[in-house]
């Protein structure tokens, strides 16, 4: 046996399915069920020589359990002896989760530790403002997320906290003294303040802070663009305008917030922003979706996370973005009834899906580490307290053949064909002006339907 498989055999706990009692089960029956030590005849002792629980021993009979408690002790050690109080919180959190080998992982390298001190100890200060100091910034935000997780810090947007640290040191990047300054002003007075007036509504997500990035980053080229052609932006002619859209406009189409806001604030003349249409291709046939739809529900080459997410997208027509924010109390399950909550009122979930969905909640990924135990998440991520990424998820639907936003398209279209659009939108979670414009546009005997009358 490899040293992959006899680790992962070590962390396997469930209720032997020889003698009945729950325990670590390494052991493989006839029938494919799990074994303990004892009914699978496996020799040696796993029980940990100092808190007696069973699992993989390490150095001196002591299990991952207890050296990753001595580990975080020290790390998390204020001086005095002790665990620092405010820090009381984490320390239980990692040394009480299920697989304590991927904290110790974590916990190994030297700027974790540096930063797990630092803190302890007061050298940075406990706060939002005190961890975006740390270095590595990657490591400072998932540690920031474990800190969140455990309720040592207030919990914050963390997509606005990300843009906010990204735009301090991109803001540092541009060498143009009155280019800086004017980025500045936009990022500060018409970016992030849009962006933290949605976060009072809800949160962000990665594609609104990706597209906040994309805006600001064209803003400078553009600036940069059109320095090189000359000019300064108060003398912008419509000429530039069209000259720099020409070149690339799906690239450069994010800049035009910004010009927007420089023509509005006085920064440049008032001129025709040009316009082209980016409307997307046709969906696929209702054929392909329904073959897909099969695929997703009944077949077995996706993973299972996979299969209920193509199927959240072909027949209930959701974007990843909010399919990654769905948890599982948005799953309602009554006797032989399942409902998903995506709008009101709940939208029943047919046989097999609702098999599926069920499968899947019981076995839902990323949930033994010290990021998402006990998490409410459908779909949980890889940091702590946060939802799989969008990203992720349209990466690998996309790798296995699901078109996701032709396929969402697709379902939304036959959707609105088969009952009236502002019922369409209420158990959706779709605004009904979009639903109805979509009925309009395929010919729903629907269209003339009352909103008011449902």
């Amino acid at each position: 046996m490899c040293s992959t498989c006899q680790t992962w055999a070590l962390e396997t706990y469930g209720r032997c399915a020889g003698c009945g009692v729950e325990r670590m089960t390494p052991g493989i029956a006839a029938d494919g069920g799990r074994l303990c030590t004892d009914c699978a005849g496996i020799p040696g002792s796993y029980f940990c020589v100092r808190c007696g629980s069973e699992g993989r021993r390490q150095r001196g009979g002591v299990c991952a359990g207890c050296i990753l408690t001595d580990r975080l002790r020290e790390l998390l050690d204020d001086g005095t002896g002790r665990v620092r109080p405010e820090l009381v919180a984490l320390f239980d959190g990692l040394r009480g989760v299920e697989r304590p080998r991927s904290v110790l992982t974590w916990t190994s390298s030297a700027h974790v530790q540096q930063m797990l001190r630092m803190l302890a100890r007061g050298e940075v200060e406990l706060s939002h403002d005190g961890i975006s100091s740390l270095s590595p910034w990657r490591s400072a935000v998932y540690l920031r997320d474990l800190l969140v997780h455990h309720g040592v810090l207030p919990a914050v947007d963390r997509h606005l906290f990300l843009f906010q640290r990204w735009r301090a040191d991109w803001l540092a990047t541009i060498n143009d003294v009155e280019h800086r300054r004017l980025l500045e002003r936009f990022a500060s007075w018409h970016v992030e303040r849009k962006l933290r007036a949605a976060a009072t509504r809800g949160p962000i997500g990665a594609s609104r802070d990706k597209q906040a990035r994309r805006g600001l980053v064209q803003a400078a080229a553009f600036l940069t663009w059109l320095a090189a052609r000359g000019r300064i932006l108060t003398r912008c002619a419509q000429s530039d305008l069209d000259a720099w859209h020409a070149e690339e406009f799906l690239a450069r189409r994010p800049a035009q917030a910004f010009l927007r806001w420089c023509m509005a604030s006085g920064q440049m003349p008032r001129l025709t922003i040009p316009t082209r249409s980016t409307s997307n291709p046709a969906p696929i046939s209702q054929r392909r979706r329904l073959a897909l739809l099969r695929r997703a529900v009944t077949g077995t080459d996706l993973p299972l996370p996979d299969r209920v997410a193509a199927t959240l997208i072909l027949l209930y027509a959701q974007p990843v973005s909010r399919i990654c924010r769905l948890t599982v109390d948005d799953v309602l399950h009554d006797g032989d009834q399942v409902a998903l909550r995506l709008g009101d009122p709940p939208s029943p979930v047919p046989e097999p899906f609702a098999a599926l969905l069920l499968e899947y909640i019981a076995a839902r990924p990323n949930l033994t580490t010290a990021t998402n135990p006990n998490s409410r998440w459908l779909f949980p991520g890889r940091r702590a307290g946060q939802p799989i990424s969008p990203d992720t998820v349209k990466l690998r639907l996309r790798q296995s053949g699901i078109p996701v936003m032709h396929g969402r398209t697709a379902a939304i279209r036959q959707l609105v064909l088969q009952a009236p659009a502002p019922v369409v939108a209420g158990m959706l979670g779709y605004q009904a002006d979009t639903t109805t414009r979509i009925a309009a546009a395929v010919g729903s005997p629907w269209a003339r339907y009352a909103a008011g009358e449902h």
